[in-house]
């Protein structure tokens, strides 16, 4: 008779053991769901981010490559109206009729055209 209790007792521990264990197991699979979509998420986050990440990298590229030739352009623009200064200050230099002073209405017919340089 004890030992048909201690058996019974044993079947109703384990049986309790057992719906304990899946209790358990049950919560650490739903926890295993959340976890994989959460992680599903952020990794097509991640690639969004690296998506937006690779244009911008690609643009500041391009901007720079612009900026560049933008100040190489300016130099080259420097260089030549600095170039045309000097050969036109050359011409005028040995000329006699530069050297005079005109009337104010030839300054002011010399400049209507020019763009204020």
């Amino acid at each position: 008779m004890i030992a048909l209790a201690l058996t019974g007792s044993a079947f109703v521990g384990m049986g309790l053991l057992i719906w304990w264990l899946h209790g358990n197991n049950q919560a650490l699979v739903a926890d295993k769901q959340r976890l994989t979509q959460t992680n599903a998420a952020l990794a097509e986050s991640a690639e969004n981010q690296k998506a937006t990440a690779d244009t911008l990298a690609a643009d500041v590229a391009k901007r720079d490559e612009l900026a560049r030739r933008a100040f190489q352009a300016r130099e080259e623009s420097d260089k030549r109206l600095e170039r045309v200064k000097r050969q036109l200050h050359d011409a005028l230099e040995a000329d006699r009729c530069a050297r005079e002073p005109h009337p104010a209405a030839v300054g002011d017919w010399l400049r209507k055209n020019s763009d204020g340089l």
